[in-house]
């Protein structure tokens, strides 16, 4: 294995002075690609394996899930990683397939998964939930606005759920309580999830 690196990266070398640093650039990062693709695809079995166990309700299968779910998120790309830390999450919040309930880690979870090192939208519509409902954390209506709104820039499966959750929570809040949460919504965007 060293020995085909060394030499992919001696080719990279020998055809960057001849060609240009263009077609090196893109020969490097198509390599960079296909040496990813095995680990990705891997960790993508991996986690379809243990989404499949935890929705299995078989209590026997949880440990398995878990460690599963562990081991593509300390290994997979960042979609595997969000994608594992949101079932985490799941897991542990509503004690899927006999995993043992815990609020504080589902919501330490969903917060990864959510943010910059995830940025998965499911998650952050998990993440404004646990905020509304103080699910292992104090509820805080403004954080929940927030996480909502972000779940809603990208369409997903969880959309629907998301616009009925953001209407609950203008009906909550005061107007200035609305108006510092798109604040804040504007900032996590610019700032923070970039």
């Amino acid at each position: 294995m060293f020995k085909q690196c060394r030499c992919a990266v001696g080719v990279i070398v020998v055809l960057a002075s001849v060609a240009g640093p263009v077609w090196s650039a893109t020969l490097a990062d198509e390599l960079i690609v296909q040496k990813e693709q095995p680990v990705s695809s891997k960790a993508q079995g991996q986690l379809a394996e243990a989404i499949q166990l935890l929705q299995s309700a078989q209590q026997t299968s949880s440990a398995k899930a878990i460690n599963s779910l562990q081991r593509v998120a300390s290994v997979g790309n960042r979609q595997a990683r969000a994608e594992a830390w949101l079932w985490l999450g799941r897991a542990y919040r509503d004690g899927l397939a006999g995993t043992g309930k815990d609020a504080g880690m589902a919501f330490d979870f969903f917060k990864k998964a959510a943010g910059r090192e995830g940025l998965n939208v499911e998650a952050q519509y998990e993440l404004g939930r646990a905020y509304l409902n103080g699910e292992g954390t104090d509820r805080n209506l403004i954080a929940a606005y927030m996480w909502t709104e972000l779940s809603l820039h990208t369409s997903s499966k969880m959309s629907s759920s998301a616009e009925d959750q953001k209407t609950r929570l203008v009906k909550m809040l005061n107007e200035a309580q609305l108006e510092k949460a798109r604040e804040l919504v504007n900032q996590l965007e610019t700032l923070y999830l970039k």
